[in-house]
């Protein structure tokens, strides 16, 4: 396999528009986040070859984790089709008919490599189409972080038609405003400005408003179609800038979740992205990542002066609607339909990716991959965090298909990922068991592969090779 094939198991349509949703919206791990999403698949390209050979548990492993790697990149499709006023389930069904046709479309293995490249060379260029606009992403960066309030744009699509919500969300309100609904639904207000909090839950029609007061929460459901007022501060938004550019939250209590980030995606690297052929054609999958990394980034820079770009939770909203507010209609419309059609193109080359990954670890049936599109559509259709599904498919690929990688024996190769599996399945199911967990506890659940993956590896490392235990009973 060659080095641009390798990486297009990796560059995922989720992973590249998390890492742009996550630097826009200020989150405080997003510098560990995209140093991790280019360092982790590095270092499984330099890695040894994987072990010969299959085994029940790891073809089970991988058949669940690629379902979840590809329902987070039908997610994305969802979000996309909520950004354009359609049905979540029409964008899910449509890009999972695509990706299960070209994936099984014999030519797609040889054409996957150059069409990963363009790609991200594509995002890439529109970033830089971007930065005409903005300048320099060092530029936006102090710009936006030397706002003193994110507010509204009178401009925004927010302000202007109303945008709807692509999944469930709670905002808190740092002033009062003025919402109007544009669909009908149910609304919940938590009203804070008394001793005890007073719940209030109003059924809506299209047109009626409800008015916020500082500190308020309102709860929406996902496909919620509200309008908000310029000039207001962006709800759920850093309160200012500065708070957005240096997050109080990036310090000391940082690092487990950073390590646990780290831990997770070299894990699910290691189990995704396999070692390709040596030569001079090795340097364009380095290059390649770099690429779409740095226009993740960039992305994310310049979507942060849009502040109101992540109210929605949809994680394709900067690189799809950032064009049209930089650059204006007439140019915005037609760069945010290229690089929706470049995110297409990674998704159908990373599923041909994905599709050999499961090949080599379970079996080449074609109905084993309809079976995994199918149920990565079945959990697309719901409306939950790509982000989430995403890091739980990676972690659950470090825990239980990587210890395989570095297993001696063909027993190794059956108790690493058993175990790891286990622990892995325990730690997640962690906060449903016991809600009460302490807080302590955020990091090992947010990415439970921080506990698994060391006891997935010692217990592979810890059978004895082959040959000594052939040499043993003999």
């Amino acid at each position: 396999m060659s080095a641009l094939a390798a990486v297009a198991a990796w560059l995922q349509p989720a992973l590249v528009t998390a890492l742009a949703f996550r630097v826009a919206a200020g989150t405080p791990d997003a510098p560990w986040l995209g140093l991790a999403a280019l360092v982790a698949p590095l270092v499984a390209l330099l890695a040894g070859a994987r072990p010969p050979g299959r085994n029940p548990v790891t073809a089970i492993v991988a058949a669940v984790t690629v379902s979840l790697v590809l329902a987070a990149d039908l997610l994305v499709a969802a979000d996309a089709a909520t950004l354009l006023g359609a049905a979540r389930w029409q964008g899910a069904v449509l890009v999972a008919l695509a990706t299960l046709a070209i994936a099984m479309w014999a030519p797609s293995r040889r054409l996957s490599p150059s069409a990963v490249a363009m790609a991200a060379v594509v995002l890439l260029l529109g970033s830089g189409a971007v930065a005409l606009a903005a300048g320099a992403p060092w530029t936006a960066w102090h710009r936006s972080g030397v706002r003193p309030a994110l507010t509204f744009p009178a401009q925004s699509s927010w302000v202007l038609g109303g945008q709807r919500f692509a999944r469930a969300t709670t905002l808190r309100f740092a002033e009062g405003q003025r919402v109007v609904t544009l669909a009908a639904g149910v609304y919940r207000v938590v009203e804070r400005d008394a001793a005890t909090p007073i719940v209030r839950e109003w059924r809506l029609a299209a047109g009626d408003a409800l008015t916020l007061r500082p500190g308020d929460e309102l709860s929406v459901e996902a496909g919620a179609h509200v309008r908000f007022e310029a000039g207001r501060r962006v709800p759920g938004a850093p309160a200012s800038g500065v708070a957005w550019a240096d997050a109080s939250a990036r310090g000391p209590r940082m690092l487990p979740l950073a390590l646990g980030a780290v831990v997770t995606m070299l894990g699910g690297a290691l189990a995704l992205v396999p070692t390709p052929r040596r030569g001079r054609a090795a340097a364009a999958g380095p290059l390649v990542l770099l690429a779409a990394t740095s226009a993740a980034l960039a992305w994310g820079v310049y979507a942060a002066g849009v502040p109101d770009l992540v109210l929605g939770g949809a994680l394709p909203a900067p690189l799809l609607r950032l064009p049209t507010a930089a650059l204006g209609a007439p140019a915005g419309v037609p760069l945010a339909l290229l690089t929706g059609v470049a995110l297409l193109v990674l998704l159908v080359a990373a599923a041909v990716a994905l599709r050999e990954r499961l090949a080599a670890a379970a079996s080449e049936a074609p109905e084993l991959w309809v079976a995994v599109v199918v149920a990565a559509t079945a959990v697309a259709v719901w409306p939950l965090d790509p982000w989430r599904v995403l890091t739980l498919a990676l972690g659950l690929a470090a825990a239980a298909w990587a210890p395989a990688r570095i297993a001696t024996s063909s027993a190794g190769a059956l108790a690493g990922p058993i175990v790891g599996g286990v622990a892995f399945v325990a730690v997640a199911a962690l906060p449903a068991v016991a809600p009460g967990a302490p807080s302590w506890l955020e990091a090992l659940t947010g990415y439970p592969a921080l506990v698994a993956l060391p006891l997935g590896w010692l217990a592979a490392r810890a059978m004895p090779p082959d040959g000594q235990r052939v040499a043993a009973g003999g």
